[in-house]
């Protein structure tokens, strides 16, 4: 792709923000890489991989890459057993941590990510290498004091001297006390040895060895000769210790050299992955969708937004490739012709790039082998340019590369055109308008006949009679509101614009004498053409509205016929009531509708598309519905009273004398007739023990002990609620929260809401930070953890991802 264009559209920016969503500096690094792709197959399958991310994310939450650093180097001097640090160590353990943790994330995705899943499987399992880390090191990196038989000894050896050479220096001190000999009663420890600090003249008085001075000169640090043997045997094992750790370290570190090759395909999928999932955080940060990707030179871009406009974009619709080739946008400054150029550019690249576009679902893309754009005043004082003259450099560029196309097709004896995208912002502005204009038409005529699809914006009226007069080009304007002298940034396909100069100048106040004297200079092939531009647009507005009303009035004959096949249903599903039940009468009265509805139904479809239902033909089946629900809940009140009773029920509805406990049944609920074999909803409580039933289209009176309460229903506006509830509190849901500093009642105060928000959010982990300390805050939550409803199971983090500090909590 060439550079110019990428700088001009932005690209880097997009970049930008996809290395802002990566979790480790590996993801950032291949996100400030990105390059658009020329070939259709890697496009699609980049851009299925960004799909199964964001679909991953939205149900699972952010993917836990938290601890995933670049250990290339460490795994280099593991090779060359190169004894590696405590820290070093740890970020090996994080990585092999981080793979499990993606293991694990993953078990449940297959069928959602199977291109994700497939790159997971691939991790190599190194569990019991980062065991043997977490048993050799702490969480700061050290080397514990129980890390091997040898090491543990020489610590509690060194612990026996330490405390034995303390006894003899506390009974050397207060023999020097009583003889004033100090400069303060204490013992210090100098290049790890027990000292006095003794007055620097009474030096002579106490014999060892001098090991320091203070910087004023009066106190001198003396090992005592009485403990100069046990400083000694002291310093001996403080070198085994140190052996001894170096030792562990280059024994571990031969593990991490045997299992480096593994490690360093583990490191570059979970870089991949990174990258991966760093598209899917964008793609919903941004409302994305992934779009078709064609190779027939088709573009269609259904409201599409520009993924840099601050605030909310007016989105445009867009298409080129299909009937024309060519597009002339016009219209007035600030319009928004150049916003509409560089969201056609800019989406087109993110989409070779495998990124989801900011752009409605079914929005298509085709894959071009170069993009190229002139866009902005690219003005240059160093090198003498004016802006006509970059411009034209630019074009210049391009029209090089179209000829250099040209003539490789004629020697190949080949038809094939150019797939390439071209954008031109101001085509021919800067010099003279009627030099500029010829020019423009050049250019486009140059581009058009290579086959590249190309759009352009324009002020000049020549260029939009060349587009509307040539085959394969059309006119585009951005839509202006005259009234208010606001754009509206629509873009409309079809529709030539105009500069409204002499308009905007006139509602602003300028005399019309002026602007009528402006119109006669203009001359009157300029108005000419402007009335033409002018009714042509007014002949499309004019088209557009029949449209709309014609589209309307289809809908309205669309609901209509929907709701006649709804009564028709209805009428299918009583004809089954009435057989089940054996409502004969009912049955007849039900076939008679039937047939009545149908005859309806087929006058209405004999009639155009466009027509209006009539008045008559609403009521018609208006008193049909009455007359069907009328006469069948009289033949089924009928058929009712005269069913035989069930053996086990009492031959009359009256209440039977003995007192009955009353069955916990109110209005409303829904239950089960027992007798029926049916579901229904209870209308009206008639007595204490007698209930008024409504069964499907019949209301029946039944005994409270032929009914059995149903459990209430959830219902779909309720499911639908939940579901928005989740999917607005999903993007926004971190899976951390940070409780340090606060008391134990406040932080149970914000961890409560915190579950709320990640039950709405579907998570199912999260890690409450409480840090070390006194160890008061993370006992007190741990006591509310264990008796909160929501909580399955709670447990300290590993040493990598926190220890002690951290709490892991998995919600039901």
């Amino acid at each position: 792709m060439d550079e110019r264009t990428l700088r001009v559209l932005e690209y880097g920016k997009v970049l930008g923000l996809l290395a802002d969503c990566a979790a480790s500096s590996l993801g950032k690094q291949r996100a400030l890489r990105l390059q658009p792709e020329t070939r259709a197959e890697v496009v699609r399958a980049r851009l299925r991989e960004t799909t199964q991310a964001a679909a991953t994310i939205s149900r699972y939450g952010t993917m836990p890459l938290g601890g995933l650093t670049d250990v290339s180097e460490q795994l280099q001097k593991s090779r060359a057993q190169v004894a590696l640090s405590g820290t070093e160590f740890l970020a090996i353990g994080a990585l092999i941590y981080c793979a499990e943790r993606l293991q694990k994330y993953f078990e449940e995705a297959e069928e959602l990510a199977p291109d994700l899943y497939g790159l997971v499987q691939q991790l190599s399992d190194q569990s019991k290498l980062r065991e043997e880390i977490e048993r050799v090191l702490d969480e700061d990196g050290e080397v514990r004091r129980n890390a091997s038989q040898d090491l543990s000894r020489l610590y509690s050896r060194q612990g026996v001297l330490e405390g034995r050479g303390r006894e003899r220096m506390d009974g050397i001190m207060r023999a020097a006390m009583s003889r004033e000999l100090l400069q303060d009663p204490m013992i210090v420890q100098r290049e790890g040895r027990f000292c006095l600090p003794v007055r620097s003249e009474k030096q002579s008085q106490v014999p060892g060895i001098v090991h320091d001075r203070s910087d004023s000169g009066a106190t001198v640090f003396i090992e005592p000769m009485e403990i100069v043997q046990i400083g000694n045997e002291m310093r001996e094992v403080e070198i085994e210790i140190v052996n001894e750790i170096k030792r562990i370290l280059r024994e571990l570190t031969l593990h991490v050299g045997a299992a480096a090759g593994d490690l360093g395909q583990d490191l570059a999928n979970l870089a991949v992955l990174d990258f991966i999932a760093a598209r899917g955080r964008l793609s919903r940060s941004m409302d994305g969708s992934e779009p078709l990707v064609r190779e027939d030179g088709v573009v269609s871009l259904r409201q599409a937004r520009h993924p840099l406009l601050p605030g909310k974009a007016v989105p445009i619709d867009f298409w080129i490739g299909d009937k024309f080739d060519t597009l002339l946008i016009t219209g007035p400054n600030t319009g928004g012709k150049t916003v509409s150029l560089k969201t056609v550019g800019l989406l087109t690249l993110m989409a070779q790039s495998g990124l989801h576009i900011p752009a409605g679902p079914g929005s298509e893309i085709n894959v071009f082998e170069s993009v190229w754009a002139d866009i902005g005043d690219e003005q240059s004082l160093e090198q003498s340019l004016s802006t006509f003259s970059s411009h034209l450099t630019q074009i210049i560029k391009i029209i090089s590369r179209a000829d250099a196309w040209r003539r490789r097709q004629e020697a190949q004896a080949s038809a094939e055109r150019m797939n390439c995208l071209v954008l031109l912002d101001e085509l021919g502005a800067g010099t003279d308008p009627a030099e500029g204009s010829a020019l423009g038409q050049a250019i486009l005529e140059e581009l058009h006949e290579t086959g590249c699809r190309t759009v352009a914006t324009t002020h000049y009226n020549d260029l939009k009679v060349f587009a509307y007069a040539t085959e394969g080009m059309e006119n585009a304007s951005v839509e202006f509101d005259i009234k208010t002298l606001q754009p509206t940034y629509r873009l409309l396909i079809g529709q030539p614009g105009s500069s409204n100069a002499l308009d905007i100048a006139q509602r602003l106040g300028l005399p019309k004498r002026l602007t009528r004297l402006a119109r006669e200079y203009l001359g009157g092939e300029r108005v000419s053409v402007e009335d033409a531009l002018r009714e042509m647009r007014q002949s499309q507005a004019d088209l557009d509205r029949e449209r709309k009303q014609a589209t309307k009035a289809q809908r309205d004959l669309e609901k209509l016929r929907k709701e006649y096949a709804k009564n028709l249903e209805d009428l299918e599903s009583r004809r089954a009531e009435a057989m089940e039940s054996g409502f004969d009468q009912a049955l007849d009265i039900v076939r008679k509708a039937e047939e009545e509805a149908r005859r309806i139904i087929a006058e209405l479809q004999k009639q155009p598309r466009q027509s209006k239902v009539t008045e008559e033909k609403r009521q018609q089946v208006a008193k049909l519905r009455e007359q069907i629900e009328r006469e069948a809940r009289e033949r089924a009140a009928e058929a009712q009273k005269a069913m035989p009773p069930e053996p086990s029920a009492p031959p009359t509805p009256e209440l039977p004398k003995a007192p009955v406990a009353p069955i916990a049944i109110e209005t409303g609920q829904r239950v089960r007739v027992h007798s029926l074999g049916r579901e229904g909803q209870v209308v009206q409580r008639l007595k204490e023990n007698l209930f008024l039933v409504e069964v499907g289209r019949m209301r029946v009176e039944s005994l409270a002990s032929d009914l059995e309460p149903l459990e209430p229903e959830v219902s779909e506006e309720a499911r639908r609620l939940a579901h928005t509830m989740q999917m607005r509190k999903a993007p926004t849901f971190e899976p951390e929260i940070d409780l340090r500093g606060t008391t134990v009642d406040e932080a149970i105060t914000e961890l409560e809401k915190y579950f709320d928000d990640a039950q709405l959010s579907g998570v199912s982990e999260v890690r409450v930070l409480h840090g070390k300390g006194t160890g008061a805050l993370r006992q007190g939550l741990q006591k509310y953890l264990r008796s909160h409803k929501a909580v399955k199971s709670f447990g300290i983090a590993p040493y990598n991802e926190g220890g002690e500090g951290v709490t892991i909590v998995t919600l039901k």
